[in-house]
């Protein structure tokens, strides 16, 4: 009995494509391939022709619909990679410094926790970790260990000039430090004379109106087709301000030695900010360098300054 070969969908000619045999398909029974005198065999063959050609039209929409889909995803993502709160500079807008300024002002707040999805630390509190002080001669000496010291206010800073060199990455700050409050554990051994003193306890302070000059050298990397901007450790300067300075439990406790000896620390307040100062600076400058290269090693130079 003969048997018409039919294709019921495309996946049987698809199946029939794979496979590599659809040319043998039966006309007149299970044997194999049979002439047709009817012209049976040559309407089969141009049945089979355009059904394939009605594949390739529906794979090749697929093709394109699928190409659309990716391309409309990757530039979501790359029109999304930098974060609303990174306000991106144009390397032409003649106020480009002012644009920087206004940058670095909205990510601020982002500045006192961190950004954790950039991996970037947070500004506060400033650990500045251990001080020491030595003065004196050996008749009248003082030496002091500061320890656990945590430092407040940093993210008050205050722009007040920015000078920048796009073309050579470098950028020059004049900033303001408004308040910076101070807390630590303290250990000191004051001898004059025959008499020694000891004391420990808790060190809080206050620092005002601190000036500081950041200098930033930065130069680029390349990492496949793509360039970053990577900084070398900044350079912090600082110019003191107002301070005050208080130490809790002097010589155990004592009445009349503990005020009077935080009054002499006051009024010679110059000989403990000469040894913080360098570690103020250092802590400022690591934290700094680490906070803008965690952020500049995220995104390409051209998306950060197009």
């Amino acid at each position: 009995m003969e048997s018409d070969y039919r294709i019921q969908n495309r996946a049987d000619v698809h199946s029939h494509v794979l496979s590599g045999w659809w040319w043998w398909l039966p006309i007149g029974g299970s044997g194999g391939p049979e002439r047709d005198p009817a012209g049976r065999h040559s309407a089969s063959i141009a049945l089979h022709t355009r059904a394939l050609r009605n594949l390739y039209v529906s794979c090749a929409s697929c093709i394109e619909m699928l190409s659309t889909t990716v391309l409309l995803f990757v530039l979501h993502f790359v029109a999304a990679d930098i974060p609303s709160y990174i306000k991106v500079c144009q390397r032409n807008d003649p106020n480009v410094d002012k644009c920087i300024i206004n940058s670095v002002d909205q990510l601020r707040p982002k500045m006192i926790n961190g950004i954790p999805e950039l991996n970037v630390p947070g500004i506060e509190p400033l650990s500045l970790g251990q001080i020491a002080l030595a003065r004196g001669p050996q008749g009248a000496k003082l030496t002091a260990v500061v320890n656990d010291v945590k430092v407040t206010g940093p993210s008050n800073f205050i722009i007040e000039e920015l000078k920048s060199d796009l073309d050579n990455n470098r950028f020059d700050f004049k900033l303001l430090l408004p308040k910076l409050d101070f807390n630590g554990k303290y250990k000191m051994d004051i001898q004059v004379l025959l008499l020694r003193l000891q004391g420990r306890g808790n060190i809080t302070g206050t620092f005002k109106d601190y000036a500081c000059n950041v200098t930033m050298r930065g130069h680029k990397e390349t990492r496949g087709e793509d360039e970053y901007l990577q900084f070398d450790p900044f350079k912090v300067k600082l110019r003191v301000g107002q301070s005050s300075i208080y130490l809790t439990n002097l010589f155990d406790g004592d009445p009349v030695l503990g005020p009077a000896t935080n009054r002499v620390i006051n009024e010679n307040s110059q000989v403990f900010l000469q040894e913080i100062s360098p570690v103020l600076e250092r802590s400022l400058a690591d934290l700094f360098t680490e906070m803008a290269n965690k952020i500049t090693s995220k995104f390409t130079y051209k998306e950060l300054f197009p």
